[in-house]
């Protein structure tokens, strides 16, 4: 399935990791001391070298966040990343930035602040009420619903399907997901009348001809189908060396407070959620695969 395709891919990818270990084995050795309120100052070709799509925060620059304030008596105002909390970290302001520019009062209730970073601060300008909570829409399904329509029957079981794509053939796909071509059923909806609503199961191909593929899936799962080309979209096999060459390398900023990482994830690209990226940061991370990482910072450019 795909032969040519697959070996450039493994190429490809057998190269990006001998680059990425090269990389993780020096990351360890010695991390400078950076601090959340260091300024831009003297910063040169090293943060100059990296994409400039990074949604980078100078001195100076305005930005924006949405957070809540914690004041406590005798201690600066502190602005509170909505990062999430382990069962054993019960402080949920321990990713925080100073700021000024507010009455010192608590603001428990997410909110929206405009202002300047400086020197590490967040001056407050003007608040406003946080955007309200959305959820992205369903996915559609990709795939046109046969004559019939879409069955019903969600008692297909996925065991063989999953076996052949994940387990046997992860180098040629996607990892499969379900859509649901009426919307996912939401609100108070009986469980009987969930089993009843029409679901499909959608296999995005990296390598091989969908109609090779689909003809060996339709073998292994007699539910909804849909199998269509996964486009720019790494595969499960690629995705794995992604992850593993990325989260050994981030390892070192994890441990270090100074670069407030509260979270990250793994597809096609390491995420990592941090509380601002500065220019000083951008060079601290400078030993990082920088094409398969993308930065996810609470304090942005405004």
């Amino acid at each position: 399935m795909g032969d040519r395709g697959r070996v450039f891919t493994w190429i490809a990818s057998l190269a990006l990791i001998a680059a990425v270990v090269a990389l993780t084995s020096c990351a360890a050795e010695a991390q400078p001391e950076i601090s959340l309120g260091e300024t831009s100052a003297g910063v040169g070709s090293g943060a100059s070298s990296k994409p400039a799509d990074l949604p980078v925060v100078h001195d100076g620059d305005e930005v924006v966040a949405t957070g809540f304030v914690l004041a406590e008596p005798g201690k600066p105002s502190r602005f509170c990343a909505p990062a999430p909390m382990s069962g054993v970290d019960t402080d949920r302001c321990r990713f925080n930035v100073p700021i000024t520019g507010v009455d010192g009062k608590d603001l428990p209730d997410p909110v929206t602040l405009r202002g300047t970073w400086r020197a590490g601060t967040f001056e407050v300008i003007r608040q406003e009420p946080a955007p309200p909570a959305s959820t992205p829409p369903d996915p559609a399904v990709p795939c046109p619903a046969p004559g019939g329509g879409w069955l019903t029957n969600n008692d297909a079981d996925t065991k063989d399907l999953h076996r052949y794509v994940v387990d046997e053939h992860p180098e040629d796909f996607r990892q499969p997901w379900i859509a649901w071509p009426n919307g996912f059923p939401s609100g108070n909806v009986p469980t009987e009348d969930v089993a009843r609503q029409a679901r499909v199961m959608v296999v995005e191909v990296v390598h091989g001809e969908l109609a090779d593929v689909r003809k060996a899936l339709e073998s292994r799962y007699t539910g909804n189908l849909c199998v269509v080309a996964a486009g720019a979209g790494l595969s499960i096999a690629d995705q794995a060396h992604v992850r593993d060459a990325t989260e050994k390398a981030i390892e070192p900023f994890l441990n270090d407070p100074a670069f407030g990482i509260y979270a990250t994830s793994a597809a096609d690209k390491l995420t990592v959620d941090l509380v601002v990226l500065t220019p000083e940061l951008v060079s601290g991370f400078s030993s990082l695969p920088m094409a398969l990482v993308e930065f996810d910072p609470w304090v942005r450019p405004a």
